[in-house]
């Protein structure tokens, strides 16, 4: 092997173990510690849900498909004790002027759950989606998460059986936590 090859296996694997997966997430915020803004234009947390199954809903006002899914999964909330398990809607819009045009989507709607606007990044983590080496925003997307703020569920785009899906991981969910 020539010098010159040694060298670039070394760097390239130099580079590697910089770069690898535990140097990045040491800095990564968790679930609960990225910042949103509510709807009177307040940054917020999700820490005040650690401890819940939480069922995040990200969505956009613009987005046909997340106008049908977006009360259908809210609708789900009815069905589950609110100190167990929280819904909460993530606005995707990514506009200066999401705050203002999200009262009248969520009228529009009768969305009866609460809704975040969330952040670049946090956006970006939670509804990015890797096509042809790019980065880009697929929605309607929906998570839950486990009361230690794992992820249990990732729904990508509409799917027929949403509501079906979603709620036997939440009863699998609540029967582990029951346990």
């Amino acid at each position: 092997m020539s010098p010159r090859r040694k060298t670039f296996l070394l760097l390239a694997a130099l580079i590697a173990l910089a770069c690898g997966p535990g140097s990045l997430k040491a800095d990564e915020p968790t679930l609960y510690e990225y910042v949103l803004t509510d709807l009177d234009a307040k940054e917020t947390t999700l820490e005040a849900y650690q401890g819940k199954i939480l069922v995040l809903e990200f969505f956009a006002t613009w987005c046909p498909p997340c106008r049908k899914d977006l009360p259908q999964i809210a609708s789900l909330q009815e069905n589950y004790p609110p100190e167990k398990v929280a819904f909460l809607a993530i606005s995707a819009d990514g506009t200066s002027d999401t705050l203002r045009s999200l009262p009248g989507f969520l009228k529009e709607t009768g969305l009866k759950i609460p809704v975040l606007v969330g952040g670049d990044i946090f956006v970006d983590k939670y509804a990015g989606v890797d096509k042809r080496g790019m980065r880009e925003i697929v929605l309607p997307q929906t998570y839950v998460f486990d009361a230690k703020g794992e992820m249990s569920l990732r729904l990508v785009g509409e799917h027929k059986s949403k509501a079906k899906t979603l709620g036997e991981t939440l009863e699998r969910l609540l029967k582990a936590s029951a346990s």
